[in-house]
């Protein structure tokens, strides 16, 4: 689809900007959510792991040919953060803000950083905030899953390295199992937090996947000052790997901080999966320990990420907001019978080392798979309208 003319650009802030950064509110809990083993959604936290170290040798490779994946020709859009808002009837959600993924905040939060991959976003406005997801049409999900197809054992590591990090509640342990090990590797299971937060005076109710919790196993949820993010990375030998970790510091910050999970573990793995080390990172201390390393200049700070987040989020509030089919057509006027007004569908990408973009698509109503703007499921549009 050729983009229309009329087109609103942002170019990318300075990376030596110093001025202060918009602050980031400290999230809180909303609800959680598990997805089962089968992919559905139980509104309750029988997901939640509980964090226990990984044995140091732990072959990180262990189970891979009994592993379970969920299918990603599905897309799931925004199901699982609108069904958890449906559940709670809306309770914690602030109007005039943004409704997304934490995934979706990671990838602008990091955009001053990113010379490489651009993406692009489709944001629709509906009951007082804007809801953005990934714009991504199946020939790209099955292109990138052909690509990602050759690093399918690297990948799993990092699965199994959760494995052996956590127990659950139901976990059977089985005699030949390696010390720690936790379970056969299934990622239709996870656990999901929705928080909210606000980046300045910008609201937000985020989505996302949290790996475990330090807590004695089968206790209730303690809390989002008890998660725990779990990461894999090769071994460090060099300056140059360091460096390399030190700059993807930068997305586990954003990943953790954005969710209020205040602990990242590091598990450190050689070629052959083995693990050989862990180092844990307070998440709050990570942008100090960046600035602190002995460099000309640091490989990243949080300065330019937030002013860039700020500023995206804005541009996508003014343009997207005004079209809130709840501004013409009242809650309750839309009769359950009747068709749905159409969705105004925005769209804004992200040109690596330039920029984003917002342009407007057009005017979508339902399509064919009962998604309204080709985004929200029909009834959880109703529910909202009426």
């Amino acid at each position: 689809m050729s983009r229309p003319q009329t087109s609103h650009f942002l170019p990318l802030p300075q990376l030596s900007i110093r001025t202060p950064a918009p602050s980031y509110r400290q999230p809180t809990l909303i609800t959680t959510y598990s997805h089962q083993p089968d992919r559905t959604i139980t509104h309750d936290d029988s997901s939640m792991a509980y964090y226990r170290p990984a044995p140091i040798g732990s072959d990180l490779s262990y189970g891979f040919d009994r592993r379970v994946e969920r299918d990603e020709s599905v897309d799931e859009h925004l199901d699982g953060l609108c069904d958890a808002l449906r559940e709670v009837q809306g309770k914690g959600e602030r109007k005039g803000g943004i409704i997304t993924w934490r995934g979706m905040i990671t990838r602008i939060m990091t955009a001053p950083y990113e010379d490489r991959e651009g993406w692009e976003m489709t944001a629709i406005a509906l009951d007082g905030s804007v809801y953005i997801e990934l714009h991504d049409p199946s020939e790209v999900r099955a292109k990138r899953r052909n690509q990602q197809a050759p690093y399918a054992k690297q990948s799993y590591m990092g699965y199994s390295f959760e494995s052996f990090s956590t127990v659950s509640v139901d976990q059977q342990q089985e005699q030949d199992w390696p010390e720690g090990w936790g379970g056969y590797v299934n990622t239709n299971v996870q656990w999901c937090s929705v928080v909210r937060s606000a980046i300045g005076d910008i609201p937000l109710c985020l989505g996302g996947e949290v790996d475990c919790v330090k807590a004695e196993p089968g206790s209730p949820h303690p809390g989002l000052d008890k998660c725990v993010e779990l990461k894999t990375n090769k071994v460090i030998e060099n300056e140059k790997q360091e460096f390399t970790f030190h700059k993807k510091l930068l997305k586990h910050w954003a990943q953790s901080w954005l969710l209020g999970i205040p602990d990242i573990q590091v598990g450190f793995r050689d070629d052959l999966g083995i693990l050989r080390s862990q180092r844990g990172f307070g998440t709050e201390k990570i942008p100090r320990f960046i600035a602190s390393i002995p460099s000309p200049r640091p490989p990243w700070t949080p300065q330019p990420c937030l002013h860039f987040l700020h500023a995206v989020l804005q541009l996508v509030l003014t343009h997207a907001l005004p079209s809130d089919p709840l501004i013409c057509y009242p809650s309750g006027s839309v009769h359950p019978e009747d068709p749905l007004p159409a969705a105004t569908v925005w769209r804004f990408s992200f040109i690596p080392r330039r920029g984003c973009e917002m342009y407007k698509v057009g005017e979508v109503g339902v399509d064919e798979e009962g998604r309204w703007g080709g985004i929200l499921k029909e009834d959880y549009v109703r529910w909202r309208m009426g």
